[in-house]
């Protein structure tokens, strides 16, 4: 069997490492199949892959009019037996086998934290792509129960596959970390928060339970990417809270080495999003024995199991008061380490690739 995948999204948060790890998982595999990576021309030769993966180049925009039929033809000329769509837009052009995973339906479940027409657009092309698809993927029970609620497709054809988590994820050394956190300018002993910045993530809660806090047993909050606009939203925000010298950005991790340095000197990672179609962050900051305080949004209390400290993601105070209590406990702290360091390692790329390519076989029947 030759498996085309959808890969323009190479580099796309989330599903860019969904994609990644997934191929490199897969074509380190024992079975005789073949894969296909359809990648952005700008993204040719980025990933070394390993000698099973070859590279097609697709020129077509992500969410456009001609990936309809540019990557169906692209897949062809690939003699590609089958097409994962990794995200929830399939091909109307393809009209062989095919296996889309739907991350999540946060555009469809939250419309109003983004622009107007987009849950409309998600819906059509989620519904679409799930009743063309013969097995539809999801990361985990709460996507699947959604993708059965919001776009009325069978359970039965919805399977559920657990993400993995990098080996590369780690404790780091402290030396290395210190001359880290000095390249970034980062304080130390901080709040971790690794991600989007979109509204469903629920920045301004972290920004409120900051607030709650005196001045003097304020932790600094260190936030990846690049310093906000003095303009934004969150920073008006952190402004009016007299918060945001508290407030540090990491900037991009430039690999998995860059941010397994960051998660490794954090005291706390911070996860205090309102929905999540699974949650990676919070697993890879276990794997680099961080202790979690997560909220109970969407997948995230079936991501991290019973590994971190779960809370409703609407009270400021309730936050403030358990990550004050959470830093001034170092065995409690230990323990959550332990227990996510467990976690972590219960949830592997080899077994997210084992699944998928079952999914395939099934697929193909």
């Amino acid at each position: 069997m030759k498996v085309a995948l959808d890969a323009r999204k190479l580099f796309d948060g989330g599903i860019g490492t969904y994609i990644r790890s997934l191929l490199q998982a897969l074509a380190g595999s024992e079975s005789e199949h073949r894969w296909t990576a359809l990648v952005d021309p700008a993204d040719l030769g980025r990933v070394a892959w390993r000698s099973r993966v070859e590279e097609i180049s697709v020129r077509a925009g992500k969410y456009s009019l001609a990936e309809h039929w540019v990557v169906p033809r692209a897949a062809r000329r690939a003699a590609a037996d089958l097409l994962h769509a990794p995200h929830y837009t399939l091909p109307l052009l393809w009209s062989g086998p095919a296996v889309v995973t739907i991350h999540d339906l946060i555009h469809v479940r939250c419309p109003q934290f983004f622009p107007a027409g987009a849950a409309l657009y998600a819906r059509a092309m989620a519904s679409l792509a799930a009743r063309r698809a013969r097995v539809v993927i999801a990361d985990s029970e709460h996507t699947r129960d959604d993708i059965v609620e919001l776009l009325g497709v069978p359970a039965h054809r919805v399977r559920v596959i657990p993400l993995g988590v990098a080996e590369s994820f780690g404790p780091r050394p402290r030396s290395d970390v210190d001359a880290f956190r000095r390249s970034r300018r980062l304080p130390a002993d901080y709040l971790l928060y690794v991600g989007a910045r979109r509204r469903h993530k629920n920045l301004e809660l972290l920004l409120r339970a900051l607030a709650v806090l005196p001045a003097g047993q304020r932790p600094p909050l260190v936030l990846s990417g690049v310093p906000w606009e003095p303009g934004i939203e969150l920073a008006r925000l952190a402004a009016s809270l007299g918060v945001e010298g508290a407030v540090h950005f990491a900037g991009e991790p430039t690999d998995d080495e860059a941010l397994a340095l960051l998660y490794s000197g954090a005291s706390l990672y911070v996860q205090p999003s309102l929905a999540e179609g699974f949650g990676l962050p919070p697993l890879e900051a276990m794997a680099c024995g961080v202790p979690v305080l997560s909220s109970t949004g969407g997948s995230l209390p079936e991501a991290v199991g019973d590994a971190a400290e779960l809370l409703e993601p609407r009270d400021p105070e309730r936050w403030a008061a358990a990550i004050r209590s959470l830093l001034a406990d170092s065995a409690r702290l230990t323990a959550l380490a332990l227990r996510g360091r467990e976690r972590a390692r219960q949830l592997t790329w080899e077994r997210t690739a084992a699944a998928t390519l079952e999914a395939y076989v099934d697929a193909m029947r």
